[in-house]
């Protein structure tokens, strides 16, 4: 259904039409170098388009504004498909046909081993918003030594900071985005992964 100010604007042959466009910038660094960077467009879930709606427009007792969001990493190993149903719910269960990769620690949390590193972005600008600072930094663990990473995703609510947790939880845990790399990386012991989001319309 269209609002009418979006006719009266098509009928000017003016189409204002809102598309949120995610990207995420990836650096592959290997003994202080980088080796591989590209850029990469994700795919927006329904449930992060039904909560941006929700918080945005309805006037009910909908879920509150997440204020802090997460970026976690896709595994290579058993992969099937990503999918705009996927969600929280579902991280590491039969329900997204995927895994989460955690063989790594988060940089920016004192090396934490259970931290998904936090998506710091600064306030809109210019029709979008993007990492401040610092970017997200994943250092490869012994245990990932050899293993292929196929992509990320974006989480936000009160136990998203955790790494493999998929409890929706009230107030809701939130799977805003996935994204694939062009090519699966193959990641060593002492490697970093450094990543940056930025959304715009």
């Amino acid at each position: 259904m269209k609002s009418c100010f979006t006719t009266e604007l098509e009928r000017a042959g003016r189409n204002p039409g809102l598309k949120l466009r995610g990207r995420f910038h990836i650096e592959h660094i290997r003994n202080g170098e980088v080796i591989h960077r590209e850029d990469i467009t994700n795919g927006i879930t329904v449930e992060g388009k039904n909560f941006l709606l929700n918080v945005g427009f309805h006037g009910g007792a909908g879920p509150a504004k997440i204020t802090v969001w997460y970026i976690g990493l896709i595994d290579n190993s058993g992969f099937g498909a990503l999918d705009e149903t996927d969600d929280y719910d579902d991280i590491d269960q039969a329900g997204n046909d995927w895994d989460e990769w955690p063989d790594y620690t988060d940089a920016n949390n004192g090396d934490s081993a259970v931290t998904r590193p936090e998506w710091s972005e600064g306030a809109a600008s210019n029709k979008q918003i993007t990492t401040d600072t610092p970017q997200a930094i994943y250092d490869v663990v012994v245990a990932g030594d050899g293993d292929t990473v196929y992509g990320v995703f974006i989480v936000g609510g009160p136990n998203s900071q955790t790494k493999s947790d998929h409890i929706s939880g009230s107030p809701p845990n939130i799977l805003w985005s996935t994204a694939a790399f062009g090519s699966p990386i193959t990641v060593a012991t002492s490697d970093q992964l450094k990543i940056t989001y930025t959304i715009s319309t």
